[in-house]
């Protein structure tokens, strides 16, 4: 009794809803394939008595079954409040991090976290997910489009250990290469996917932006890895996605009021000193000890008249320069 009970269960979850259908050949299959030893008339004669859960037939010879509506489909154990929330925080915040066929593997648990929560009402969790939300640092620039397919080949390559054949356009060239990657690990900024590979029998480590691919077939022959290589280690300790690295300075600052309130909250660094101004209580000096990178630049540029660099003389220099050239740009 048990194992019919058992068998009627996976097959009600295996039954696909309408417009895909499957038929009771390949449902037994499916069924086999998990362990249950089963004649194709009885698959027949289990399908015509679950019918009334709300599945249907095509009437074609063999018969495709279906189920009439993605609210019909029961799920057992129910999903609970809790487990909804958390798939429907992944769904808006991680689903772009999943590999395209998991991500459709998932279609149903992400139908069923909305509909178990749509049911709440006012429910407390209910609410959570109108009530908080995660915004970009800096303006709302549009996601770049990744080719058809691009991506699904991508995930398929990293999943599978597998090289990647591309049409790669890099950005300072007017037309497009072919290349055999070795991919390593895939990495989401800033709303880009960047691949982390090696390209054919080199060692050096080089990351290529899915937007810039017009197509990618995944090849049977096992792709190569570095020894050594670590993707965490990759991105935090060699700062593989900050440039230049490596050199460190000793960084002064003068700001206003406000931006050293803001530092005291997000610290530069953990040796970070702030100290009022002598004569100038709207200002205070700022020393840490931070890595040069462009990123630094680009966000003391950002401040404006809300800083000044005082040391390093080089990156003071530099940003002086830059206001001048403003200056002219402006006048």
């Amino acid at each position: 009794m048990y194992d019919t009970f058992s068998r009627h269960l996976t097959m009600l979850s295996l039954v696909p809803v309408l417009p895909r259908k499957c038929t009771a050949g390949e449902l037994r299959e499916k069924l086999v394939a998990q362990g249950f030893d089963v004649h194709i008339r009885s698959v027949e004669r289990d399908l015509q008595k679950l019918s009334h859960f709300g599945l249907t037939d095509d009437g074609a010879k063999p018969a495709g079954w279906s189920w009439v509506s993605r609210d019909r489909v029961p799920t057992l154990p129910p999903m609970s409040t809790e487990n909804a929330l958390v798939l429907e925080l992944v769904r808006r915040h991680l689903g772009a991090m999943l590999p395209p066929r998991m991500l459709r593997q998932m279609e149903r648990p992400f139908e069923e976290a909305r509909r178990t929560l749509n049911l709440l009402g006012d429910a407390p969790l209910k609410r959570w997910t109108e009530r908080v939300a995660v915004l970009p640092d800096g303006p709302p620039l549009a996601t770049p489009e990744v080719a058809a397919g691009v991506l699904e080949a991508v995930g398929e390559a990293l999943l599978r250990d597998r090289r990647l054949d591309v049409q790669y356009r890099a950005l300072d060239r007017p037309r497009g290469r072919r290349y055999t990657l070795h991919p390593l690990g895939l990495v989401y900024r800033d709303g880009v996917f960047y691949l982390v590979a090696t390209v054919n029998d080199y060692d050096d480590i080089r990351h290529f932006a899915l937007q810039r691919m017009r197509e990618a077939r995944v090849l049977d022959e096992t792709a190569g890895r570095p020894a050594d290589f670590v993707l965490a280690e990759h991105l935090d300790g060699k700062r593989a996605f900050q440039w230049p690295h490596g050199e460190t300075v000793r960084l002064e600052l003068k700001v206003e009021r406000w931006l050293a309130i803001h530092l005291e909250e997000r610290c530069l660094a953990g040796d970070q000193v702030i100290t009022p101004l002598r004569g100038d209580p709207e200002r205070s000096r700022v020393t840490a000890t931070v890595e040069a990178t462009e990123q630094l630049y680009w966000w003391l540029r950002s401040l404006g008249t809300s800083v000044e660099v005082v040391k390093p003389a080089r990156l003071r220099q530099r940003l002086a320069d830059e206001v001048r050239q403003l200056a002219e740009v402006y006048r």
